[in-house]
Protein backbone atom coordinates (compact mmCIF):
# COMPACT_ATOMS: atom_id res chain seq x y z
CA UNK A 1 0.00 0.00 0.00
CA UNK A 2 2.88 2.35 0.78
CA UNK A 3 4.36 1.92 -2.70
CA UNK A 4 0.97 2.52 -4.34
CA UNK A 5 0.44 5.70 -2.30
CA UNK A 6 3.89 6.97 -3.21
CA UNK A 7 3.28 6.37 -6.94
CA UNK A 8 -0.08 8.15 -6.68
CA UNK A 9 1.54 11.11 -4.92
CA UNK A 10 4.28 11.31 -7.57
CA UNK A 11 1.67 11.17 -10.33
CA UNK A 12 -0.34 13.99 -8.75
CA UNK A 13 2.82 16.07 -8.27
CA UNK A 14 3.83 15.54 -11.89
CA UNK A 15 0.35 16.51 -13.05
CA UNK A 16 0.41 19.67 -10.92
CA UNK A 17 3.80 20.68 -12.33
CA UNK A 18 2.53 20.15 -15.88
CA UNK A 19 -0.54 22.31 -15.19
CA UNK A 20 1.61 25.07 -13.68
CA UNK A 21 3.91 25.01 -16.69
CA UNK A 22 0.92 25.25 -19.02
CA UNK A 23 -0.50 28.12 -16.97
CA UNK A 24 2.81 29.96 -17.02
CA UNK A 25 3.10 29.47 -20.77
CA UNK A 26 -0.43 30.82 -21.30
CA UNK A 27 0.22 33.86 -19.07
CA UNK A 28 3.53 34.47 -20.80
CA UNK A 29 1.92 34.39 -24.24
CA UNK A 30 -0.90 36.69 -23.12
CA UNK A 31 1.48 39.11 -21.40
CA UNK A 32 3.84 39.35 -24.34
CA UNK A 33 0.96 39.86 -26.75
CA UNK A 34 -0.60 42.64 -24.66
CA UNK A 35 2.53 44.06 -23.01
CA UNK A 36 2.09 47.65 -24.18
CA UNK A 37 -1.55 47.78 -23.15
CA UNK A 38 -0.86 46.26 -19.73
CA UNK A 39 1.81 48.88 -19.07
CA UNK A 40 -0.28 51.83 -20.28
CA UNK A 41 -3.91 51.00 -19.44
CA UNK A 42 -4.77 50.88 -15.70
CA UNK A 43 -8.04 48.98 -16.18
CA UNK A 44 -6.45 46.37 -18.42
CA UNK A 45 -3.54 46.07 -15.97
CA UNK A 46 -5.99 45.53 -13.12
CA UNK A 47 -7.84 42.86 -15.09
CA UNK A 48 -4.55 41.08 -15.80
CA UNK A 49 -3.67 41.19 -12.11
CA UNK A 50 -7.05 39.73 -11.18
CA UNK A 51 -6.57 36.98 -13.78
CA UNK A 52 -3.19 36.11 -12.26
CA UNK A 53 -4.62 36.01 -8.73
CA UNK A 54 -7.53 33.83 -9.87
CA UNK A 55 -4.97 31.45 -11.36
CA UNK A 56 -3.11 31.28 -8.06
CA UNK A 57 -0.23 33.55 -9.09
CA UNK A 58 0.67 36.54 -6.91
CA UNK A 59 2.03 39.08 -9.40
CA UNK A 60 3.56 41.26 -6.70
CA UNK A 61 5.04 38.54 -4.51
CA UNK A 62 8.50 39.62 -5.63
CA UNK A 63 10.03 42.30 -7.78
CA UNK A 64 11.66 39.40 -9.63
CA UNK A 65 8.39 37.48 -9.90
CA UNK A 66 6.21 36.70 -12.89
CA UNK A 67 5.33 40.27 -13.86
CA UNK A 68 8.90 41.46 -13.65
CA UNK A 69 10.12 38.61 -15.84
CA UNK A 70 7.44 39.06 -18.47
CA UNK A 71 6.75 42.79 -18.41
CA UNK A 72 9.00 44.55 -15.97
CA UNK A 73 5.78 45.27 -14.02
CA UNK A 74 7.40 44.39 -10.70
CA UNK A 75 9.84 47.19 -11.43
CA UNK A 76 6.89 49.31 -12.63
CA UNK A 77 5.29 49.15 -9.18
CA UNK A 78 8.58 49.67 -7.38
CA UNK A 79 9.17 52.85 -9.36
CA UNK A 80 5.57 53.94 -8.78
CA UNK A 81 6.05 53.34 -5.04
CA UNK A 82 9.00 55.75 -5.08
CA UNK A 83 6.83 58.35 -6.83
CA UNK A 84 4.08 57.88 -4.22
CA UNK A 85 6.55 58.24 -1.36
CA UNK A 86 8.03 61.34 -3.00
CA UNK A 87 4.55 62.90 -3.24
CA UNK A 88 3.96 62.13 0.44
CA UNK A 89 7.25 63.68 1.51
CA UNK A 90 6.83 66.78 -0.65
CA UNK A 91 3.40 67.53 0.83
CA UNK A 92 4.16 66.52 4.39
CA UNK A 93 4.83 70.08 5.54
CA UNK A 94 1.28 70.91 4.45
CA UNK A 95 -0.71 67.82 5.43
CA UNK A 96 1.44 66.32 8.18
CA UNK A 97 1.69 62.96 6.42
CA UNK A 98 -2.01 62.33 5.69
CA UNK A 99 -2.61 62.54 1.93
CA UNK A 100 -5.98 61.86 0.29
CA UNK A 101 -5.62 58.98 -2.17
CA UNK A 102 -7.23 60.98 -4.99
CA UNK A 103 -4.88 63.90 -4.39
CA UNK A 104 -1.93 61.49 -4.28
CA UNK A 105 -3.00 60.12 -7.67
CA UNK A 106 -3.08 63.62 -9.17
CA UNK A 107 0.39 64.43 -7.86
CA UNK A 108 1.87 61.16 -9.06
CA UNK A 109 0.20 61.39 -12.48
CA UNK A 110 1.56 64.91 -12.95
CA UNK A 111 5.09 63.60 -12.36
CA UNK A 112 4.84 60.79 -14.92
CA UNK A 113 5.64 60.90 -18.60
CA UNK A 114 2.81 61.47 -21.07
CA UNK A 115 0.83 58.32 -21.78
CA UNK A 116 1.89 56.56 -18.55
CA UNK A 117 -1.49 56.50 -16.86
CA UNK A 118 -2.16 55.03 -13.42
CA UNK A 119 -5.25 54.79 -11.23
CA UNK A 120 -5.99 54.53 -7.51
CA UNK A 121 -5.64 50.74 -7.56
CA UNK A 122 -2.14 51.13 -8.97
CA UNK A 123 -1.37 53.55 -6.14
CA UNK A 124 -2.69 51.01 -3.61
CA UNK A 125 -0.50 48.24 -5.03
CA UNK A 126 2.49 50.56 -5.06
CA UNK A 127 1.92 51.40 -1.38
CA UNK A 128 1.88 47.65 -0.67
CA UNK A 129 5.42 47.58 -2.07
CA UNK A 130 6.40 50.00 0.70
CA UNK A 131 5.52 47.53 3.45
CA UNK A 132 9.24 46.79 3.85
CA UNK A 133 9.55 50.28 5.36
CA UNK A 134 7.42 49.19 8.30
CA UNK A 135 3.98 50.27 9.49
CA UNK A 136 4.68 53.96 9.02
CA UNK A 137 3.48 53.96 5.39
CA UNK A 138 0.16 52.60 4.20
CA UNK A 139 -3.46 53.32 3.36
CA UNK A 140 -6.29 53.65 5.86
CA UNK A 141 -10.01 54.14 5.38
CA UNK A 142 -11.41 57.13 7.27
CA UNK A 143 -14.97 58.34 6.94
CA UNK A 144 -15.35 56.70 3.56
CA UNK A 145 -12.10 58.23 2.27
CA UNK A 146 -8.82 56.46 1.65
CA UNK A 147 -5.76 58.24 3.00
CA UNK A 148 -2.12 57.50 2.25
CA UNK A 149 -0.34 57.96 5.56
CA UNK A 150 3.39 58.43 6.01
CA UNK A 151 3.82 58.98 9.72
CA UNK A 152 6.46 57.53 12.08
CA UNK A 153 3.94 55.77 14.33
CA UNK A 154 0.50 54.33 13.84
CA UNK A 155 -2.34 56.31 15.40
CA UNK A 156 -3.67 55.06 18.72
CA UNK A 157 -7.38 54.40 19.27
CA UNK A 158 -8.57 57.89 20.27
CA UNK A 159 -6.80 59.83 17.49
CA UNK A 160 -7.96 57.19 14.99
CA UNK A 161 -11.59 57.74 16.00
CA UNK A 162 -11.12 61.50 15.86
CA UNK A 163 -9.69 61.21 12.34
CA UNK A 164 -12.68 59.11 11.27
CA UNK A 165 -15.03 61.87 12.43
CA UNK A 166 -12.93 64.58 10.76
CA UNK A 167 -13.06 62.71 7.46
CA UNK A 168 -16.84 62.42 7.69
CA UNK A 169 -17.09 66.18 8.38
CA UNK A 170 -15.02 67.22 5.38
CA UNK A 171 -11.67 67.47 7.13
CA UNK A 172 -12.30 69.28 10.43
CA UNK A 173 -12.88 68.22 14.02
CA UNK A 174 -13.24 69.87 17.44
CA UNK A 175 -13.12 68.60 20.99
CA UNK A 176 -16.80 69.52 21.43
CA UNK A 177 -17.73 67.28 18.51
CA UNK A 178 -15.83 64.34 20.01
CA UNK A 179 -17.52 64.86 23.38
CA UNK A 180 -20.92 64.95 21.67
CA UNK A 181 -20.33 61.88 19.51
CA UNK A 182 -18.50 59.58 21.90
CA UNK A 183 -19.40 60.89 25.35
CA UNK A 184 -15.72 61.52 26.11
CA UNK A 185 -14.61 63.94 28.78
CA UNK A 186 -13.36 67.29 27.53
CA UNK A 187 -9.85 66.33 28.67
CA UNK A 188 -9.87 63.09 26.67
CA UNK A 189 -11.13 64.82 23.53
CA UNK A 190 -8.56 67.59 23.87
CA UNK A 191 -5.77 65.02 24.34
CA UNK A 192 -6.73 63.31 21.07
CA UNK A 193 -6.56 66.60 19.18
CA UNK A 194 -3.35 67.64 20.92
CA UNK A 195 -1.71 64.54 19.44
CA UNK A 196 -2.48 65.80 15.92
CA UNK A 197 -1.22 69.29 16.74
CA UNK A 198 1.97 68.00 18.35
CA UNK A 199 2.77 65.72 15.40
CA UNK A 200 2.01 68.44 12.84
CA UNK A 201 -0.81 66.44 11.26
CA UNK A 202 -3.35 69.26 11.20
CA UNK A 203 -3.87 73.00 11.00
CA UNK A 204 -5.45 74.83 13.96
CA UNK A 205 -8.22 77.41 13.57
CA UNK A 206 -9.09 79.48 16.66
CA UNK A 207 -11.21 82.18 14.98
CA UNK A 208 -14.58 80.55 15.66
CA UNK A 209 -15.89 82.20 18.83
CA UNK A 210 -18.27 79.30 19.47
CA UNK A 211 -15.51 76.66 19.44
CA UNK A 212 -12.19 76.72 21.28
CA UNK A 213 -10.33 75.33 18.27
CA UNK A 214 -10.99 73.48 15.06
CA UNK A 215 -8.40 71.04 13.80
CA UNK A 216 -8.29 70.94 10.00
CA UNK A 217 -6.74 68.14 7.95
CA UNK A 218 -5.85 69.98 4.74
CA UNK A 219 -5.65 67.05 2.33
CA UNK A 220 -9.04 65.73 3.44
CA UNK A 221 -10.55 69.22 3.36
CA UNK A 222 -9.20 69.97 -0.13
CA UNK A 223 -10.47 66.63 -1.42
CA UNK A 224 -13.90 67.45 0.00
CA UNK A 225 -13.67 70.86 -1.63
CA UNK A 226 -12.99 69.23 -5.01
CA UNK A 227 -16.01 66.98 -4.60
CA UNK A 228 -18.38 69.66 -3.33
CA UNK A 229 -17.12 72.66 -5.30
CA UNK A 230 -16.55 74.70 -2.13
CA UNK A 231 -13.89 77.45 -2.41
CA UNK A 232 -10.70 76.48 -0.60
CA UNK A 233 -10.50 79.82 1.14
CA UNK A 234 -13.92 79.34 2.69
CA UNK A 235 -13.00 75.97 4.16
CA UNK A 236 -9.47 76.69 5.39
CA UNK A 237 -9.51 80.43 6.07
CA UNK A 238 -7.79 81.18 9.33
CA UNK A 239 -6.43 77.68 9.83
CA UNK A 240 -2.74 77.04 10.14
Amino acid sequence: MGAVGERLENTQLSSAKTQLQSLRAALTEFAQKHRDRINSDPQFRRAFCEMCVAAGVDPLASSKGLWDELLGVGQFYNELAVQVLTACLRTRDVNGGLLDLGECLKLVQASRAAGQFVDTEDISRAVDCLSALGRGVGIRLCGGRRLVYSVPDELSADPSQALEVAASLGGKISADELVRRFGWTAERADAALTHFVREGLCWVDTQDEAVDRWCWFPSIALAAMDRNGTPAGTMLEGAR
